[in-house]
């Protein structure tokens, strides 16, 4: 083994993986480290300290030798979505499943002992060293918080991709696709991830194993290609998914007219979100998630993860075919992670403000106080303005009421939009399409969803109803799924069935229903709180009265000293 020379401060180490050097002076910067061996052959490019270690994912093959690197004095940054796989390796082990485990992703090659960390490199974010400023870039595929690494060296923009690919448009690892058990889903990953990569038009593509790729749009080209093969077998990725295809979902889906100014990235994203064109540039978004069921990771893959992982998606779209230079608001139906995991990227990029009703604010500016209620976001999201029940609000020459709509969740919003002449209200996850096949219906209707961990309390769905009724839409854009026309026979059809649906929950439960329902009837907050020693967290109780006549209660209030005395 011994260092190849890619440009005038950049070096290859061939290891277990391809090392990279970056040199400056005397001191240099490591992408992945293999064995460590490399350590043994700075000396001979002048190189008499390793400041800093940059890891483009947790596999043993980047990262078995960094031990021996830190203990050299090294500092270790790693990818945000993969830290708990460094620094928090032993507890994974512990936790993961060996029996009835149907989890396929590839955290199996993961690091058997802690390694502490010093920095994460967050998605779109930067890392600064000496001359050098690379930009994190999301390579979700071969793992699921794999990174790249954009930067100029040597007067070349240059990408270090990890696994993403390897030249000649190939996998480097099949295997590693497989996300849960019989799902391929890491194609639909890889693809979007090495179409985010040609946009970034490199010179060269440095990956984790063999060659560099000098020809990137040409490879990526024929990866594109053979990925789309894949996705045409059919039902590839996402066994058991009967609500898309996989060859609807590989490629980012174009974005369709509603009405003149309203957009939509019609029934094949995971999340819908909404773009309100204001005709001279600007746009308004009523939620920004994810782009596609696949990321949501629900099913048996799901405890890989620590947190929901965002991917830009549509906004060049937005840019090149609809003119849009500012994104300058946007407004979330409710707080679930898959409907407002963008809005922090639109903020950090865009400078988007974001409103929102009052008890969507409450907890997704501070997620981590209210992380017990599912679905909360990681990132806490900065709310410019908090708007109240029934309010109304305008855009650009467009006008809106926002109104408390507590359904598939207690936080949750109805917004009412006048666009175009048409009544069109937002309705997030509250009312789908369905066919229940049941009470003699064999036909769509549109349909309250339920779950009882969301604060589900019986009056939350006659409160929706009111608000479709109040409103009189013509249209509703549901949060998941096809756009609803609205009349009054489906909004009489829709009540039917939120009565139904409360007459055979009552009939389940003792009265007062709502006691035998009501999960959260106390909560305390903050859920999760940080406190250093000596330090104080203050905690308040909610009570919720769900008996159906008057309580009295006599309540103490505590502080708790937190730290060595607790």
């Amino acid at each position: 083994m011994s260092l190849i020379q890619r440009s005038e401060n950049l070096w290859e180490f061939q290891d277990t993986c391809n090392v990279y050097v970056l040199k400056s002076g005397a001191e240099c910067l490591l992408i992945d480290t293999g064995s460590g061996a490399i350590i043994q052959h700075l000396a001979a490019i002048g190189i008499k300290r390793v400041d800093w270690v940059l890891h483009t994912h947790h596999h043993r093959d980047q990262c078995w030798g960094t031990p021996i690197v830190k203990k050299a004095g090294a500092k270790i940054a790693v990818p945000e979505y993969e830290r708990h796989l460094f620094d928090n390796a032993e507890a994974y082990w512990q936790a993961r499943r060996v029996y009835g485990n149907y989890n396929d992703t590839n955290t199996f090659f993961s690091l058997g002992t802690n390694l502490p960390v010093d920095a994460v490199l967050e998605d779109y974010g930067t890392f600064v060293w000496k001359e050098y400023k690379f930009r994190v870039l999301p390579a979700k595929g071969h793992t699921y918080g794999m990174i790249s690494l954009i930067a100029e060296v040597d007067g070349r923009k240059v990408a270090f991709t990890g696994d993403l690919m390897t030249s000649g448009g190939k996998l480097y690892q099949l295997h590693a696709m497989e996300y849960s058990y019989g799902c391929l889903v890491g194609i639909e990953f890889t693809m979007q991830s090495i179409l985010a990569l040609k946009q970034e038009d490199v010179a060269t593509a440095y990956p984790s194993h063999g060659a560099p790729i000098r020809e990137v749009a040409g490879d990526i080209g024929k990866l594109e290609s053979r990925l789309e093969a894949l996705a045409n077998l059919g039902r590839l990725f996402t066994s058991g998914s009967i609500s898309f295809k996989d060859w609807q979902t590989i490629r980012e889906s174009k974005l369709q007219p509603i009405t003149k100014h309203l957009l939509w990235a019609g029934p094949y994203t995971c999340s819908n979100f909404y773009i309100v064109l204001s005709g001279s540039g600007h746009a308004m978004l009523i939620d920004y998630g994810l782009i596609s069921n696949a990321h949501l990771h629900f099913s048996n893959d799901h405890g890989s993860y620590q947190a929901l992982r965002f991917v830009q998606h549509h906004l060049e779209q937005l840019r090149d075919d609809y003119g849009v230079r500012e994104i300058e608001l946007v407004v979330p139906t409710h707080i679930h992670d898959d409907h407002v995991c963008g809005i922090p990227f639109l903020q950090r990029h865009f400078g988007t403000q974001c409103w929102a009703l009052d008890c969507v604010a409450e907890v997704i500016a501070d997620s981590p106080a209210w992380a017990s209620t599912p679905c909360c976001f990681h990132k806490p999201i900065k709310v410019q303005r908090i708007l109240r029940d029934g309010e109304a609000f305008h855009w650009r020459g467009f006008d809106f009421e926002i109104y408390h709509a507590p359904g598939q969740t207690e936080y949750h919003a109805a917004i009412l939009g006048k666009i175009d002449g048409k009544r069109i209200v937002f309705g997030g996850d509250n009312l789908f399409l369905f066919n229940p096949q049941a009470g003699g219906i064999e036909r769509e209707i549109a349909i309250q969803s339920t779950v009882m961990r969301n604060s589900f309390q019986l009056d939350m769905h006659r409160r929706c109803a009111n608000v479709i009724r109040a409103t009189n839409p013509d249209l509703v854009c549901p949060g998941h799924g096809e756009l609803i026309p609205m009349d009054h026979s489906m909004v009489a059809e829709y009540t039917d069935y939120i009565q139904r649906k409360e007459a055979a929950f009552r009939d389940v439960v003792p009265e007062p229903a709502d006691h035998f329902i009501d999960l959260f009837w106390a909560r305390m907050l903050p859920y999760l709180s940080e406190a250093r020693p000596n330090s104080e967290v203050a905690y308040t109780i909610r009570i919720r009265n769900n008996l159906e006549r008057a309580v009295f209660t006599e309540l103490a209030s505590y502080r708790h000293l937190v730290g060595h005395r607790l």
